[in-house]
C-alpha cells in the first residue's frame, strides 16, 4: 500500500479514535471524582466503553497498515491477541492491560478507583499513538497523561491490578464450577427420572 494511502488511513481513524477518547473524558468528568474513587458508576461504565471502542478502531486500523486481513463482524479479543503475538509482543501485552481495565474492569465491572481508570485512559492513547499519521491532525494531539507515564503493574498500583486480576480469574473459576455443577444436577435428575 502506497504510502500516500496509509497516511489518508492513518489520518480518518486516528481522528475517529481522539474522538471517542473526548467523549470518553466528557463522560468520565461526570463521574464525580472524591478522595480517588469514582462516585457514579454508570458514567464509569460508559467511558471506559467508549475509550475501549477508540482502541478497537486504532488496533483494526494497525492491523489493516500491517496486511492482516480483516475479519468481518464481530472480533474477539483472541482474535487481536493472535495477531498483536505474532506482530507486536509490547503492544500484545498493552492490548491484554487495555481489554482488562477498560473492557473488563471498567465496562463490566464499573471499577471506582480513579487510578485504575486514568492507567487504562493512558494505555488507550499510547495505542492509538502508534496510527498517529506522521502529518496533519495536528489539533487531535494525544491528551497529556494525567501523571508521569508508568508500568501499570509497578509501584503502588500493583496490588490493585493484580486484585482485579484476581478477582477476573475467580469470577472466571465460579462459572465454570456453577455450570459443571448445573450439568451434574441436570445428569442426576434425568437419571432419577
Amino acid at each position: 500500500m502506497p504510502t500516500e494511502a496509509q497516511e489518508g488511513i492513518k489520518q480518518k481513524a486516528y481522528a475517529e479514535a481522539m474522538r471517542y477518547m473526548e467523549n470518553a473524558k466528557e463522560t468520565l468528568r461526570k463521574a464525580r471524582k472524591e478522595d480517588g474513587r469514582y462516585q457514579d458508576v454508570k458514567y464509569v461504565r460508559t467511558a471506559c466503553g467508549t475509550a475501549y471502542n477508540g482502541v478497537l478502531i486504532a488496533l483494526d486500523t494497525y492491523l489493516l497498515l500491517k496486511g492482516v486481513e480483516q475479519k468481518k463482524g464481530r472480533k474477539s479479543v483472541a482474535y487481536y491477541t493472535a495477531n498483536f503475538s505474532k506482530l507486536d509482543k509490547k503492544l500484545l501485552s498493552d492490548v491484554n492491560d487495555v481489554y482488562t481495565i477498560l473492557h473488563l474492569s471498567g465496562y463490566y465491572d464499573g471499577i471506582h478507583d480513579a487510578r485504575i481508570v486514568n492507567d487504562g485512559f493512558e494505555l488507550a492513547y499510547q495505542i492509538i499513538g502508534k496510527i498517529k499519521p506522521l502529518s496533519g491532525n495536528s489539533h487531535l494531539e494525544a491528551a497529556p497523561p494525567h501523571r508521569p507515564a508508568q508500568p501499570i503493574f509497578s509501584g503502588a498500583l500493583f496490588i490493585p491490578s493484580l486484585m482485579l486480576w484476581v478477582a477476573g480469574f475467580l469470577r472466571l473459576v465460579a462459572n465454570a464450577f456453577a455450570a459443571v455443577k448445573s450439568q451434574q444436577a441436570g445428569v442426576s435428575v434425568a437419571r432419577r427420572g
